[in-house]
């Protein structure tokens, strides 16, 4: 009897954590539809929290350019880390040029708030609204820049 207990604890354990997802990578197509690329890599820092790092490409117009950027999450509804509601801030800077070789910079500080799905066993949906600072110059044109902003976005992905 002790046996049959220890054995049926020890399968319950580790059906529960077959399916706990520990990384994702994802990128996010409605930036796409506006010249923005972006794909970021999200992994757990321990039970209920995640960092990502993303990449970031710009390409509008006339204008280009690349960044990067981190975020840490606080994953607030399951206790398990990639899944549920989650918060946090995040960083960021990127580098923009245009046609006739003016380039600037921009620094970014903020924190966003979304819902994260993991469906099956791999596909991950993650929704999300940010607010945020951005401050930046350019020696080119002599123009500074220093703005509120709001990001939303859904990004789809991976997680394994």
């Amino acid at each position: 009897m002790k046996k049959l207990f220890l054995l049926s604890i020890i399968a319950v354990f580790t059906m529960s954590t077959v399916n706990a997802q520990e990384q994702a990578i994802k990128v996010n197509p409605v930036g796409l539809a506006f010249g923005v690329a972006n794909a970021g890599y999200e992994f757990s820092t321990n039970d209920s929290q995640t960092l990502t790092i993303a990449g970031l490409y710009y390409n509008i117009s006339d204008v280009s350019g690349f960044g990067a950027g981190a975020e840490y999450r606080f994953y607030f509804s399951s206790g398990e880390a990639l899944r549920g509601w989650h918060a946090g801030p995040s960083v960021g800077y990127f580098s923009l040029e245009d046609d006739f070789n003016n380039s600037a910079g921009f620094f970014t500080i903020g924190g966003e708030i979304g819902h994260q799905w993991i469906l099956g066993e791999h596909f991950v949906i993650d929704t999300f609204a940010g607010l945020g600072y951005i401050a930046g110059n350019s020696d080119d044109l002599a123009v500074s820049l220093s703005s509120a902003a709001i990001s939303l976005g859904v990004s789809l992905g991976y997680a394994w």
